[in-house]
């Protein structure tokens, strides 16, 4: 019996008796528990002397975002809170003798001592969680990125700041990084805020597809209308996760060592893989209604563009035969918000970006080329050529940046914005009828169906003459890359509904070259004859390498040129043709003019047909089909 008392006194004291954990390992465990994702990432950080400092600011906000489910009223939540402003602000002080009571708050004094790092950033992740703790819905999907911005991208601020690595590009790769692992944590915890009684999801949504909160407490998940919600938030976090991965792509600063700081781009990729997968089922982009941009051009549309990947905000430039450029902003919804204009005395006949996007150039019928300077918005001269400009484009190379015209009067031009006479001069045997300019790579075809590429490194000179596989006026070109993402090809269109593929160096060019038929009417019997619409232009998709083709016959098609084969063509739109198209910088959006293009002369122009220019969810369409 006093054995059996002994045995069972010595088990007491050993249950009893908690190992020592220190604040290390218990942000570690802390972060496992709460945070497993991010657990795995913060340790594979490297260099590894970042991982200690770096587990310990996930701690910290594993500890803010726990307050709420922790919490019976707001009182003390905003308590706990107040705890932890005051824990930084004493972490940035010089009283070394004070007490911390808490292992994470001594884990964070630690990386404030023996780093620089910036309080702003802590202070924005407590403040932003007071948003929370009221259970308040969003307005719209702007106002739940912003505050995504500020309860998640400090973050990786904070990282960045650890690997000193600030700058403004890493600082657009946290933020469009922070905004997409925030809307997918909304999308994964929405079954688990239902049942607490909370809605994250942006009002603005729910209204648009007629349903409650309530639906979403008593967990109606299966309706399609909320699977339309879903898939519109993965949508939007891929739209942000890709902008990330092309600015960390363009950033040759950045060093690779310290590219494990965005390692949770590879788990946000499988989550919106599998949600898109799972919601995005019953709703395919076939069967989406495109978005129509606002306050159009009142006459034909003659070029587009989208802003470059180094603007944050998507912006779209269009130029038309009413003598105007007009910009708008596209908003996340897919909307459009009409921003600014300005004129020439003629019709313009194509427009660019620079390359930070502050700027935008025209070229005109009225034989000028002008600089707009969005910012201060002034609509300046900066070219002049003796007949209409017909192209163009914008050149940044290392050593030297400048904007190339195409003229009606067999010139191409390269000309210092800041100077009236062109750096160099060009002549040629016939009139420019299109271009295209991709990095070190120029091309330029001609009335005469001449094709000719130049290389603009060290300086604009001739590489080589090439002769078109094409037996019809050239419309349209545009240049596409190899999988290095460097200049390879190009695409021409002409106006009997054919588009030619050229390598510029090809191996092989009477297999590597090749044509392909488009934009024509199906045979009709009994005289097996069809209608040959012109290819008014061509755009290759900026990730997938894909490439759309726009006609006189009012369609879009998509093609894989490395499969040869056709993705989709739609159905005729507005019965007239189809003048212009664009991919956005991200691949997200496809833009298309459906406008008249004159190739019915005067005579075919009908002013009571509405000019509009029309916005497509497109990434998926323009993905290549897996081989058989």
């Amino acid at each position: 019996m006093i054995l059996r008392s002994v045995r069972y006194v010595s088990s007491i004291s050993k249950t009893v008796q908690k190992p020592i954990v220190d604040d290390y390992t218990y942000c570690i465990n802390s972060v496992r528990k709460s945070d497993y994702e991010n657990f795995l990432c913060t340790g594979l950080v490297r260099p590894s002397t970042l991982q200690r400092s770096a587990m310990a600011i996930r701690a910290l906000n594993v500890e803010l975002a726990s307050i709420r489910d922790q919490v019976s009223n707001t009182n003390i939540g905003q308590m706990r809170l107040q705890f932890w402003r005051d824990t930084i602000d004493a972490s940035t002080s010089k009283n070394t003798n004070r007490k911390i009571n808490h292992p994470v708050a001594r884990e964070i004094d630690l990386a404030l001592r023996y780093n620089e790092l910036s309080k702003l950033w802590f202070h924005r992740l407590i403040k932003s969680r007071e948003i929370t703790l009221n259970d308040m819905p969003f307005a719209d999907i702007e106002q739940l990125e912003n505050y995504l911005e500020q309860s998640i991208t400090p973050t990786y601020y904070l990282l960045l700041e650890l690997a000193k690595q600030r700058s403004l590009n890493a600082d657009h790769i946290a933020s469009h990084l922070g905004r997409s692992q925030g809307l997918i944590n909304i999308v994964r915890g929405v079954s688990y805020n239902a049942q607490k009684r909370r809605c994250f999801i942006p009002l603005s949504y729910l209204v648009e597809q007629n349903i409650s909160q309530q639906d979403i407490f008593n967990g109606q998940f299966s309706t399609e209308q909320f699977r339309q919600i879903i898939y519109q938030l993965c949508n939007r976090s891929c739209f942000h996760l890709q902008k990330s991965v092309e600015l960390l792509e363009q950033d040759k600063n950045f060093p690779k060592s310290n590219r494990s700081l965005f390692l949770p781009i590879i788990i946000i990729y499988d989550y919106l893989k599998y949600y898109i997968t799972m919601f995005g089922g019953l709703t395919t982009p076939a069967a989406q209604k495109d978005v129509e941009v606002a306050q159009p051009p009142d006459d034909a549309i003659s070029c587009m563009k989208f802003s470059p990947a180094s603007v944050q905000q998507t912006y779209l430039i269009a130029s038309s035969w009413a003598n105007d450029i007009r910009c708008w902003e596209i908003q996340p919804n897919g909307q459009s918000v009409a921003k600014a204009m300005q004129k020439h005395d003629a019709p313009i006949l194509s427009c660019c970006w620079s390359e930070d996007g502050s700027k935008v150039f025209t070229a005109s019928c009225d034989k000028t080329a002008k600089m707009w300077d969005l910012q201060a918005n002034t609509f300046v001269q900066i070219a002049a050529h003796d007949q209409p400009i017909r192209t163009i484009h914008y050149i940044q190379r290392p050593s030297y940046t400048c904007v190339m015209t195409g003229s009606w009067d067999r010139t191409v031009k390269f000309w210092d914005t800041r100077q009236p006479t062109p750096l160099k001069q060009l002549q040629l045997n016939e009139r420019v009828y299109a271009a295209d300019v991709l990095g070190p790579m120029a091309v330029i075809t001609t009335a005469d169906r001449g094709i000719q590429i130049y290389a603009l490194d060290p300086g604009p000179t001739e590489y080589k003459k090439m002769e078109s596989l094409l037996k019809y006026q050239h419309r349209c070109v545009s240049i596409f890359t190899d999988k290095s993402r460097n200049p390879a090809g190009f695409a021409v269109g002409s106006i009997e509904g054919r588009v030619a593929i050229m390598y510029v160096e090809a191996a092989n060019p009477s297999v590597d070259n090749f044509t392909f038929k488009c934009h024509r009417s199906t045979p009709a019997a009994p005289a097996n004859t069809q209608d040959i619409f012109s290819v008014n232009d061509i755009a290759f998709h900026p990730a997938h390498g894909t490439l759309a083709t726009v006609g006189s016959d009012g369609r879009y098609s998509f093609w894989d040129k490395d499969e040869r084969t056709k993705l989709k063509t739609s159905d005729a739109i507005n019965d007239q043709p189809i003048s212009c198209c664009a991919f956005d910088a991200r691949g997200q959006l496809f833009a298309y003019a459906s406008s008249y293009d004159w190739h019915k002369g005067h005579e075919g122009n009908v002013q009571t047909k509405k000019n509009s220019i029309l916005l497509r969810q497109c990434f998926e369409e323009m993905k290549p089909k897996p081989k058989k």
